[in-house]
């Protein structure tokens, strides 16, 4: 009786999931879900990434326009390089020529009156002046020579995000 129902049962269709098609099905799956997910968190970094990138070079902008729109020189007093006397090194908001920026820096970004941007933990903005050759805008020069480079540079974490080098003549 044992053989016959053994032959009796050969040509029905078994019903269910072996477990050798429950372990490949869950591996599938988990090789999918893995994909997705390590796709979204790329997806994510960009877009922090290009959103970091924007928010530098717009801090960078501002800072950049901020020294270019100063005087090239403090007219009415001695003439020194970076801020004069009196001139508070907190903030910007006394700052009245360019080299008066030189070394300046702050960390979270500061507006001009020294109010903290929103959002600005882990940001850094700084800016630096140097007299350079007019003829050789690569080269530091220690005299006034009638031009002055200024370089803005904003970081997050320690990365630069943002540089921008322009020149100032005595002649704008």
């Amino acid at each position: 009786m044992r053989r016959g129902a053994t032959i009796a049962n050969r040509g029905r269709w078994r019903s269910g999931l072996s477990l050798v098609e429950t372990v490949v099905s869950a591996m599938l799956v988990a090789v999918v879900l893995l994909g997705s997910m390590d796709l979204l968190g790329a997806v994510t970094r960009d877009r922090t990434a290009t959103s970091d990138k924007i928010r530098g070079d717009l801090m960078a902008h501002g800072l950049m326009a901020e020294i270019l729109s100063s005087r090239y020189v403090d007219e009415g007093a001695l003439p020194l390089f970076g801020p004069e006397l009196g001139e508070a090194t907190g903030n910007r908001s006394s700052f009245d020529d360019v080299d008066d920026y030189n070394g300046w820096s702050a960390s979270p970004p500061q507006d001009r009156n020294g109010a903290e941007m929103p959002n600005g933990s882990g940001w850094r903005h700084a800016a630096t002046v140097e007299f350079v050759l007019a003829d050789s805008p690569a080269t530091v020069s220690l005299l006034d020579t009638g031009v002055k480079r200024i370089t803005v540079v904003v970081q997050r974490n320690g990365r630069t995000m943002a540089k921008l080098v322009s020149l100032r003549t005595d002649k704008y």
